[in-house]
């Protein structure tokens, strides 16, 4: 990930894939010294570099000590020198290079929050109030609970856990992922195999795709899985249309397992995390939602289950 240090300070900075310099208060480095332009300067990835340009400052941008033209790209790279409105202040220098990440970064100031397996989640991952995924059909979504999933886009802001936050992703991020991911591995595609122990104590999973299986062990959110894919195998049995087969209401699920609200999101998550580290490019859809009727299920119909 790419890194700033302040040369001022010694602190570090994770890079924002379009990171402003400037007196203005929406700047990412906000610097309240007359002599720095209300929009100085700004370090943007191309998708194959980080380039630095002048916004048209009048005290000018320095790179390595030498002032750059203004609204020229400048190609700048780890060990880079860059200093604003003079050539010996606000110096910083670029320690990483590395493409950003996708990230979400609170306005009010503090540390951004990094995507993770292609989820991200607000406040924390262990207490996932909002959920952060890539989709398929649209680059970005944003899940709350009991709302609407919507799409988001990159710099747009939105509000979580009681903050305002801007959402950041480079636009070369998302093409790349579906360029090189297997197409094979969504979740409509993946066969789930169950092994349940007599007490139930115990459920591992086994995933399967393409000529690929992969071992997801045995985990504790396993089993509310299992309860989902039970549901769905039942309506299927029943004879229900496959649009209206395996819904579970959440309340119906929080009982069941005795879990509150809260436990139960951990839990999606915690699975939708695990597949995406399995390499699923949607794995959020291992659980879908209808956030209206707080109806979730199982997002693929390939299931089995087997008793020990």
């Amino acid at each position: 990930m790419a890194m700033l240090r302040n040369l001022d300070t010694n602190e570090t900075r994770l890079v924002e894939p379009e990171h402003t310099f400037g007196r203005a208060p929406t700047s990412t480095e906000c610097i309240r010294e007359q002599y720095i332009s209300a929009q100085h300067a700004t370090l943007r990835w191309t998708g194959g570099r980080w380039v630095l340009r002048d916004l048209g400052s009048r005290n000018g941008t320095y790179l390595d000590g030498k002032r750059i033209v203004v609204g020229q790209d400048e190609p700048v790279g780890k060990g880079t020198e860059l200093a604003l409105g003079k050539p010996g202040k606000h110096k910083w220098e670029i320690i990483d290079d590395s493409p950003p990440p996708v990230m979400v970064v609170p306005v009010d100031g503090g540390e951004p929050v990094v995507l993770s397996g292609d989820l991200l989640a607000l406040p924390s991952d262990v207490d996932p109030q909002v959920t952060i995924y890539r989709g398929l059909e649209h680059p970005w979504m944003v899940e709350r609970a009991d709302a609407a999933t919507t799409q988001i886009t990159n710099l747009q802001t939105f509000h979580a856990a009681g903050r305002t936050w801007r959402f950041c992703c480079p636009e070369s991020t998302y093409q790349t992922a579906l360029a090189t991911g297997s197409q094979e591995l969504q979740v409509r595609h993946l066969r789930l195999g169950f092994s349940v122990s007599r007490d139930e104590e115990h459920v591992s999973l086994r995933m399967t795709c393409g000529g690929r299986t992969v071992d997801m062990g045995a985990r504790n959110h396993n089993y509310l899985l299992l309860t989902l894919a039970r549901r769905r195998i039942d309506d299927t049995v029943e004879g229900l249309p496959e649009t209206s087969c395996g819904w579970m209401y959440h309340e119906d699920l929080a009982t069941g397992m005795d879990l509150d609200d809260s436990s139960i999101n951990l839990n999606v998550y915690r699975i939708r995390q695990q597949f995406g580290v399995a390499g699923v490019v949607d794995a959020a859809n291992i659980v879908e939602r209808r956030p209206r009727t707080r109806q979730l299920r199982i997002g693929t119909a390939h299931l089995s289950v087997v008793r020990l």
